[in-house]
């Protein structure tokens, strides 16, 4: 047990020796890549056959229907289900800053580069339900699943024989709201994900940890053609814990045990600076040892284990980062210190009083970490990893015949001149052309707003009606940006990001204020507009909008809307909304509304703001609208 290595005094080969993984015998690559080859050739039969014989269950739907969900949670103890709801909540706080952004940004005069977010359609967690059933890590997968916007999450476990998956695991499912479960696990849950076999989904992303036979079965579906990617190279779990001289021995050893204990194949790590350290924790680890449940389990695990002893903390870091430890805690004075000194590790857990038990579960950051040495260029898993980017170029004809040069003396230098001809067609029709506005470029800007509340990002084109993407998380405000789009003739996109369920007054504001400062960007020097509008809509209520686009940043609004709120949007900042237009804007805008509806009248609000917008913005010639020649 713990096996002494004098860092300083081994050999390089030595140190290789020390720090390795235990031996893999293959056995596992072999069956997985039977398994899936059998699913991919058979289908559902080789599901069911390898079910039959490796789970013991093997019914007509491995679905879990939504009745059991629903019989598990309402079942569980109140206290375990307020566990695992305090857990999920740590979970979601950690996790919702994390996400890709959408951006856009003009790389030359006239092009326009845009990069956009979406989840992936499909994501299969896989949750081991061995000898321990980990209802963590359910938590720990569909949270950020949830939070990217999965629209289908479903869960595989492997079933506890004819009983079905574990009820814990069940009304873990229930209290995060998923209801897509199925019983199957081992490899052929994976293959049955990778194909879409035996009436499971066709994954396009497989996250979570398995034993040997799974981690090999994700590695092979991965690289097949069409295949489903995978969250990170998974095996057994492992530790490293640097102790120095004041280390409690009691602390570091339930530390080290609390990995030893989930799997034979688990690996610990002891880094410490005296043989004196390395002895009080083997006897704290013999004294809990007696009182483990899995004990058997720990020992084959110790059985592998390493105390590397060092003469500096400059010493253990060099060990940390050649290790690359999926967790790694710091039971040392110098704690900070060695944060700032070890690059390579899937979590770092800082000082006495953090122990890896608690990311395991509640802490919040994610325990689906990188193991085997992968944290040397992985990281665990986030909410971006269950999303995707796709980058969107729209070109104008000055746009394409700005970077023409640059695209055809690229395509010539490689020898590619059917790349090159698209560019220089493109070029001479652009240079043909005549532009239709000073400078020929679409009138479009693109402005991000992020604050403690809410992440907006909103595009405006001024040039184009249309499509329009708006998500700002309040329906009804969606709508009204909707009407103020299509009644202003503009293409609008707004997304947002961050905690809109507490507060939408936050959101509605800060996209009014992105509206205003995206509108300003896309209006330019303000050549040639019309600059003022004026509408006048409604049925029963009436609203009318004046706005001066080249006015000092002013706005007002009359009239008393009843009520309190329409939908999730609070009538009151209705006016309010305008007025952060105006503001960030740099216009004039007045709006008179009156009525009984407090919905219509909201509407026309907006309705009317759309059409003022529309005259406006309209281009009518080349000059300044201003008799003075000048613009605010």
């Amino acid at each position: 047990m713990l096996d002494k290595v004098i860092w300083n005094e081994a050999t390089p080969q030595a140190r290789r020796r020390a720090l390795a993984r235990p031996a893999e015998t293959g056995t596992a690559d072999a069956a997985a890549r039977e398994i899936v080859d059998a699913v991919r050739g058979r289908g559902d039969e080789a599901v069911r056959a390898y079910a039959a014989r490796l789970d013991g269950y093997a019914p007509e739907d491995f679905r879990v229907s939504v009745e059991a969900i629903a019989t598990a949670r309402a079942a569980m103890e109140p206290a375990d289900a307020e566990a695992i709801k305090a857990a999920a909540d740590a979970v979601r706080r950690f996790h919702v800053k994390q996400g890709y952004s959408g951006y856009s940004v003009e790389t030359w005069p006239g092009v326009t580069a845009s990069r956009r977010t979406t989840p992936v359609d499909v994501a299969a967690l896989y949750v081991p339900a061995g000898s321990a059933p980990l209802v963590s890590t359910l938590v720990m997968l569909a949270v950020p699943a949830q939070l990217a916007g999965v629209p289908r999450i479903v869960v595989v476990a492997p079933p506890a024989g004819e009983g079905g998956v574990n009820p814990a695991l069940l009304a873990t499912a229930g209290l995060l709201g998923i209801d897509e479960v199925y019983a199957i696990g081992g490899a052929q849950a994976i293959a049955a994900l990778a194909t879409g076999s035996a009436g499971l989904p066709r994954a396009d992303k497989i996250f979570g940890p398995g034993n040997a036979y799974v981690a090999a079965a994700k590695a092979y579906v991965a690289g097949l053609p069409g295949g489903p990617a995978i969250d990170l190279p998974a095996g057994p779990s492992e530790v490293m814990v640097i102790a120095d001289n004041g280390a409690d021995p009691e602390l570091v050893a339930s530390d080290l045990l609390s990995q030893a204990e989930h799997d034979p194949a688990a690996q610990v790590i002891l880094v410490c600076y005296e043989e004196l350290t390395r002895e009080r924790v083997i006897a704290a680890v013999e004294a809990q040892l007696g009182r483990l449940p899995r004990a058997g389990i720990a020992r084959a695990a110790l059985a592998q284990s390493r105390a590397v002893v060092c003469d500096t903390p400059e010493d253990a870091a060099e060990v940390a980062n050649t290790y690359a430890p999926e967790h790694l805690i710091l039971q040392t004075d110098n704690a900070e210190r060695l944060v700032g000194l070890v690059r390579h590790a899937g979590s770092i857990f800082v000082g006495s009083w953090t122990p890896e038990a608690a990311g395991d579960y509640a802490a919040g950051p994610n325990h689906t970490l990188p193991t085997g040495g992968a944290g040397r260029a992985y990281g665990g898993v986030t909410v971006e990893a269950f999303q995707k980017t796709t980058t969107i170029l729209r070109a104008s004809p000055q746009g394409a015949a700005a970077m023409a040069p640059a695209v055809e003396r690229l395509a010539a230098l490689e020898g590619l001149d059917a790349h090159a001809t698209a560019m220089r067609l493109r070029r001479e029709r652009a240079e043909a052309l005549k532009p239709d506005t000073a400078d020929g470029r679409p009138r479009a800007g693109t402005k991000r707003r992020k604050t403690a509340e809410t992440d907006v990002t909103v595009t405006v084109n001024l040039d184009r009606d249309g499509p329009n993407r708006i998500a700002t998380g309040v329906g009804y405000f969606n709508h009204m940006l909707e009407q103020v789009a299509r009644h202003g003739g503009i293409a609008l996109d707004v997304a947002v990001e961050g905690d809109l369920h507490i507060d939408a007054h936050h959101t509605i504001e800060d996209v009014c204020l992105t509206f205003g400062e995206a509108l300003r960007e896309a209006l330019g020097d303000k050549r040639g507009i019309a600059r003022f509008g004026f509408e006048l809509p409604m049925d029963e209520s009436r609203a009318a909008v004046w706005i001066d686009l080249s006015g000092r940043p002013f706005a007002r609004f009359e009239g008393e809307i009843p009520g309190d709120s329409v939908g999730e949007f609070p009538v009151e900042m209705t006016g309010h909304a305008f007025r952060s237009i105006a503001e960030s804007l740099g216009a004039a805008i007045h709006v008179k509304v009156e009525g009984e509806n407090a919905h219509h009248m909201v509407e026309s609000c907006f309705k009317a703001f759309g059409r003022a917008l529309r005259s406006a913005v309209r281009i009518e010639g080349e000059a300044l609208p201003s008799t003075k020649g000048v613009l605010a």
